[in-house]
């Protein structure tokens, strides 16, 4: 509690990326509040042309304050509204400060963090934040903080201008006004609505986190002729945000109904009051207050429906804040003082163990391995026994719980990500290439490389077919508004980088696994070019891509349960003698009552 106290408030946060233009924020709330009095002023204005013409009735030609007071009446609405529109430059000025500087401080904290961080939280919650969780900040400084500050200075105002001409009907204004304030106070303020705002915006976060991963699984949908029913995880997000929206809105029905209608018939209550206090003997000067009054009474709705909507969109934009907050609060892995550079490339896990945040079971449990330079080892087993968690602990997107991972008998944590990105390529099960020209993304690898090694590498990547088939060759655009290339095509130009780049370490992570037959033979000749004298860690589900590797390590479960060459663990007739058993044999299959 007393953390929470400690907080720093909601302006205080989010000036603090204003930069030079903090003070345009509290400009904006003067400019705001000052137009929110003056707005009242031109209803007592009116009040004097009604009250003159009702005076003089029904010779009129004796109101000669009319032109002045309709002027001044104009006047101040001018002023008002230009005092507005001045607090909205500097409340949008500042919140595109703000915003701006907000995804910059988030990239950058991003870039910070090891890529393991963002498969916990999932790519499209991180996607969210940075551009929805802002967008709500600057939403809520550009438009509500001014509203705020008019919605604050306006009902002092309105009591003020209620009780100067009759305050029995200012009391009976009031009353409706303190009813309505009572029905909102019970949907807005409640805590029920905060607990609905934070389970909205997880509902929707959710549905952004299965709709990526359904978007980027939408070609093994098409190609099984499968629906979303497929993509379970994903149609539960949505049933479960379609149930939220439903339960929520008829939460808020009646009293959103009760709201709107207490809101707006101060007018009645207003017409009752008159009639108890004089009857129906009204003099002209009291006609001309209860006109004051009829004509005055529906600013009061307007008001009370602009607290409401600040009020809701101060809990999006804490919530924001609170979830800007929790991707700031993502710490990056600690960095040496003094990064080392090793002096060979043997790879070695010493019992290493290493859970998943929020998970009990061990993905990696007491993993003992040692990878020496020019040699490929190759690790195999069932999915989810803890391949890709070695690779990704190879390559430091995390730090194991215990144990240690070394390069050349120095620790990862002691090399430092310089250091450690230099000496490693990776090529993994899925890659992307950017928008740009197929030059700029095998430059990637290599930014100051020449044409020639660009050249080089393509074609030791064996992607000669590919840049032959390219109405521009190296300078044509891919991606969208350019060409796109299959599964296969994207490895091989991935393979480039990595040859581009020339590091002593490459992992290798089910570097086949989409590939067309074609693609793959391909492919397995790129990786002989990219793997010749390097230190490469290959993971692979075919057994025939690693039968040559000098090194096979099978996992299950997060732990190695055999490792030798491909001959010794057939005759040893263990765990991988009876997978490669099973692959032989279904090489084998064939279609009952099809001849070949």
């Amino acid at each position: 509690m007393e953390d929470e106290k400690r907080k720093p408030g909601r302006m205080s946060r989010l000036g603090a990326y204003a930069g030079g233009r903090r003070w345009f924020m509290y400009a904006s709330l003067a400019l705001s509040a000052a137009s929110a009095a003056l707005s009242v002023v031109p209803f007592y204005y009116i009040w004097l042309m009604v009250d003159e013409v009702l005076g003089v009735m029904p010779d009129y030609g004796q109101a000669t304050g009319l032109a002045h007071n309709g002027w001044m009446a104009l006047g101040f609405t001018v002023l008002s509204v230009a005092l507005y529109i001045a607090a909205l430059m500097l409340s949008h000025a500042a919140a595109f400060r703000i915003a701006k500087n907000l995804r910059k401080t988030l990239v950058a904290h991003a870039a910070e963090l090891p890529p393991g961080a963002f498969d916990s939280m999932g790519s499209g919650k991180v996607r969210r934040v940075i551009q929805e969780s802002v967008g709500s900040t600057e939403t809520y400084l550009a438009h509500n903080l001014p509203d705020m500050a008019g919605s604050t200075v306006l009902p002092i105002a309105i009591v003020v201008m209620l009780f100067v001409f009759d305050w029995r009907l200012g009391i009976a204004c009031i009353a409706v006004f303190a009813l309505a304030v009572l029905v909102m106070l019970s949907m807005v303020g409640s805590k029920a609505m905060k607990e609905s705002m934070d389970a909205y915006q997880d509902a929707l976060g959710d549905v952004n986190k299965e709709a990526v991963e359904y978007v980027r699984g939408i070609s093994v949908v098409k190609t099984f002729q499968q629906t979303v029913e497929s993509f379970q995880s994903f149609k539960d997000s949505i049933i479960g945000y379609g149930e939220f929206v439903i339960d929520y809105t008829r939460w808020c029905r009646s009293r959103m109904c009760l709201f709107v209608v207490v809101s707006n018939s101060a007018f009645a209550l207003i017409i009752a009051a008159a009639f108890a206090v004089t009857g129906t003997e009204w003099s002209s000067e009291f006609l001309a207050d209860f006109l004051f009054y009829v004509i005055f009474s529906p600013l009061v709705a307007v008001l009370l429906m602009r607290i409401m909507f600040a009020s809701n969109e101060g809990y999006t934009v804490d919530d924001a804040l609170s979830r800007i907050d929790s991707i700031l609060a993502m710490e990056p892995l600690p960095e040496p003082s003094e990064p080392r550079m090793p002096g060979d490339t043997t790879v070695r896990f010493d019992r290493v163990t290493f859970s998943y945040p929020e998970t009990d079971r061990p993905a990696v449990d007491s993993f003992t391995l040692e990878m020496k330079p020019g040699t490929i080892t190759a690790l195999v087993g069932p999915s989810g026994g803890g391949k890709s968690t070695v690779a990704a602990l190879a390559c430091r997107f995390w730090d194991p719980d215990s144990g240690a991972i070394s390069i050349g008998g120095i620790d990862l944590r002691d090399i430092g990500t310089g250091n450690l990105g230099s000496l490693m390529s990776f090529v993994f099960q899925t890659n992307h290439l950017l928008k740009g020209t197929l030059r700029s993304n095998v430059l990637l690898g290599k930014p100051d490389a020449t044409d020639g090694e660009v050249s080089e590498a393509l074609r030791l990547a064996q992607c000669d077919d590919i840049i032959a088939k390219l109405p521009d060759g190296l300078d044509t655009m891919v991606g969208p508004g350019g060409v796109f290339l299959s599964g296969g095509e994207v490895q091989r130009i991935a393979i480039a980088r990595a040859i581009l780049k020339d590091s002593p370490i490459v992992i290798l992570d089910e570097a086949t696994a989409f590939a067309d037959p074609e693609n793959e033979y391909l492919v397995q000749k790129a990786f002989e070019n990219l793997s010749e004298g390097k230190t490469v860690l290959m993971i692979a589900h075919r057994l025939t891509t690693v039968r040559d590797a000098d090194c096979i390590c099978v996992m299950d479960g997060g732990r190695m349960v055999e490792i030798g060459t491909h001959p010794d663990l057939v005759a040893s007739g263990g765990r991988y003698g009876r997978m490669w058993s099973d692959y032989q044999k279904s090489l084998s299959w064939k279609v009952s009552g099809v001849s070949s």
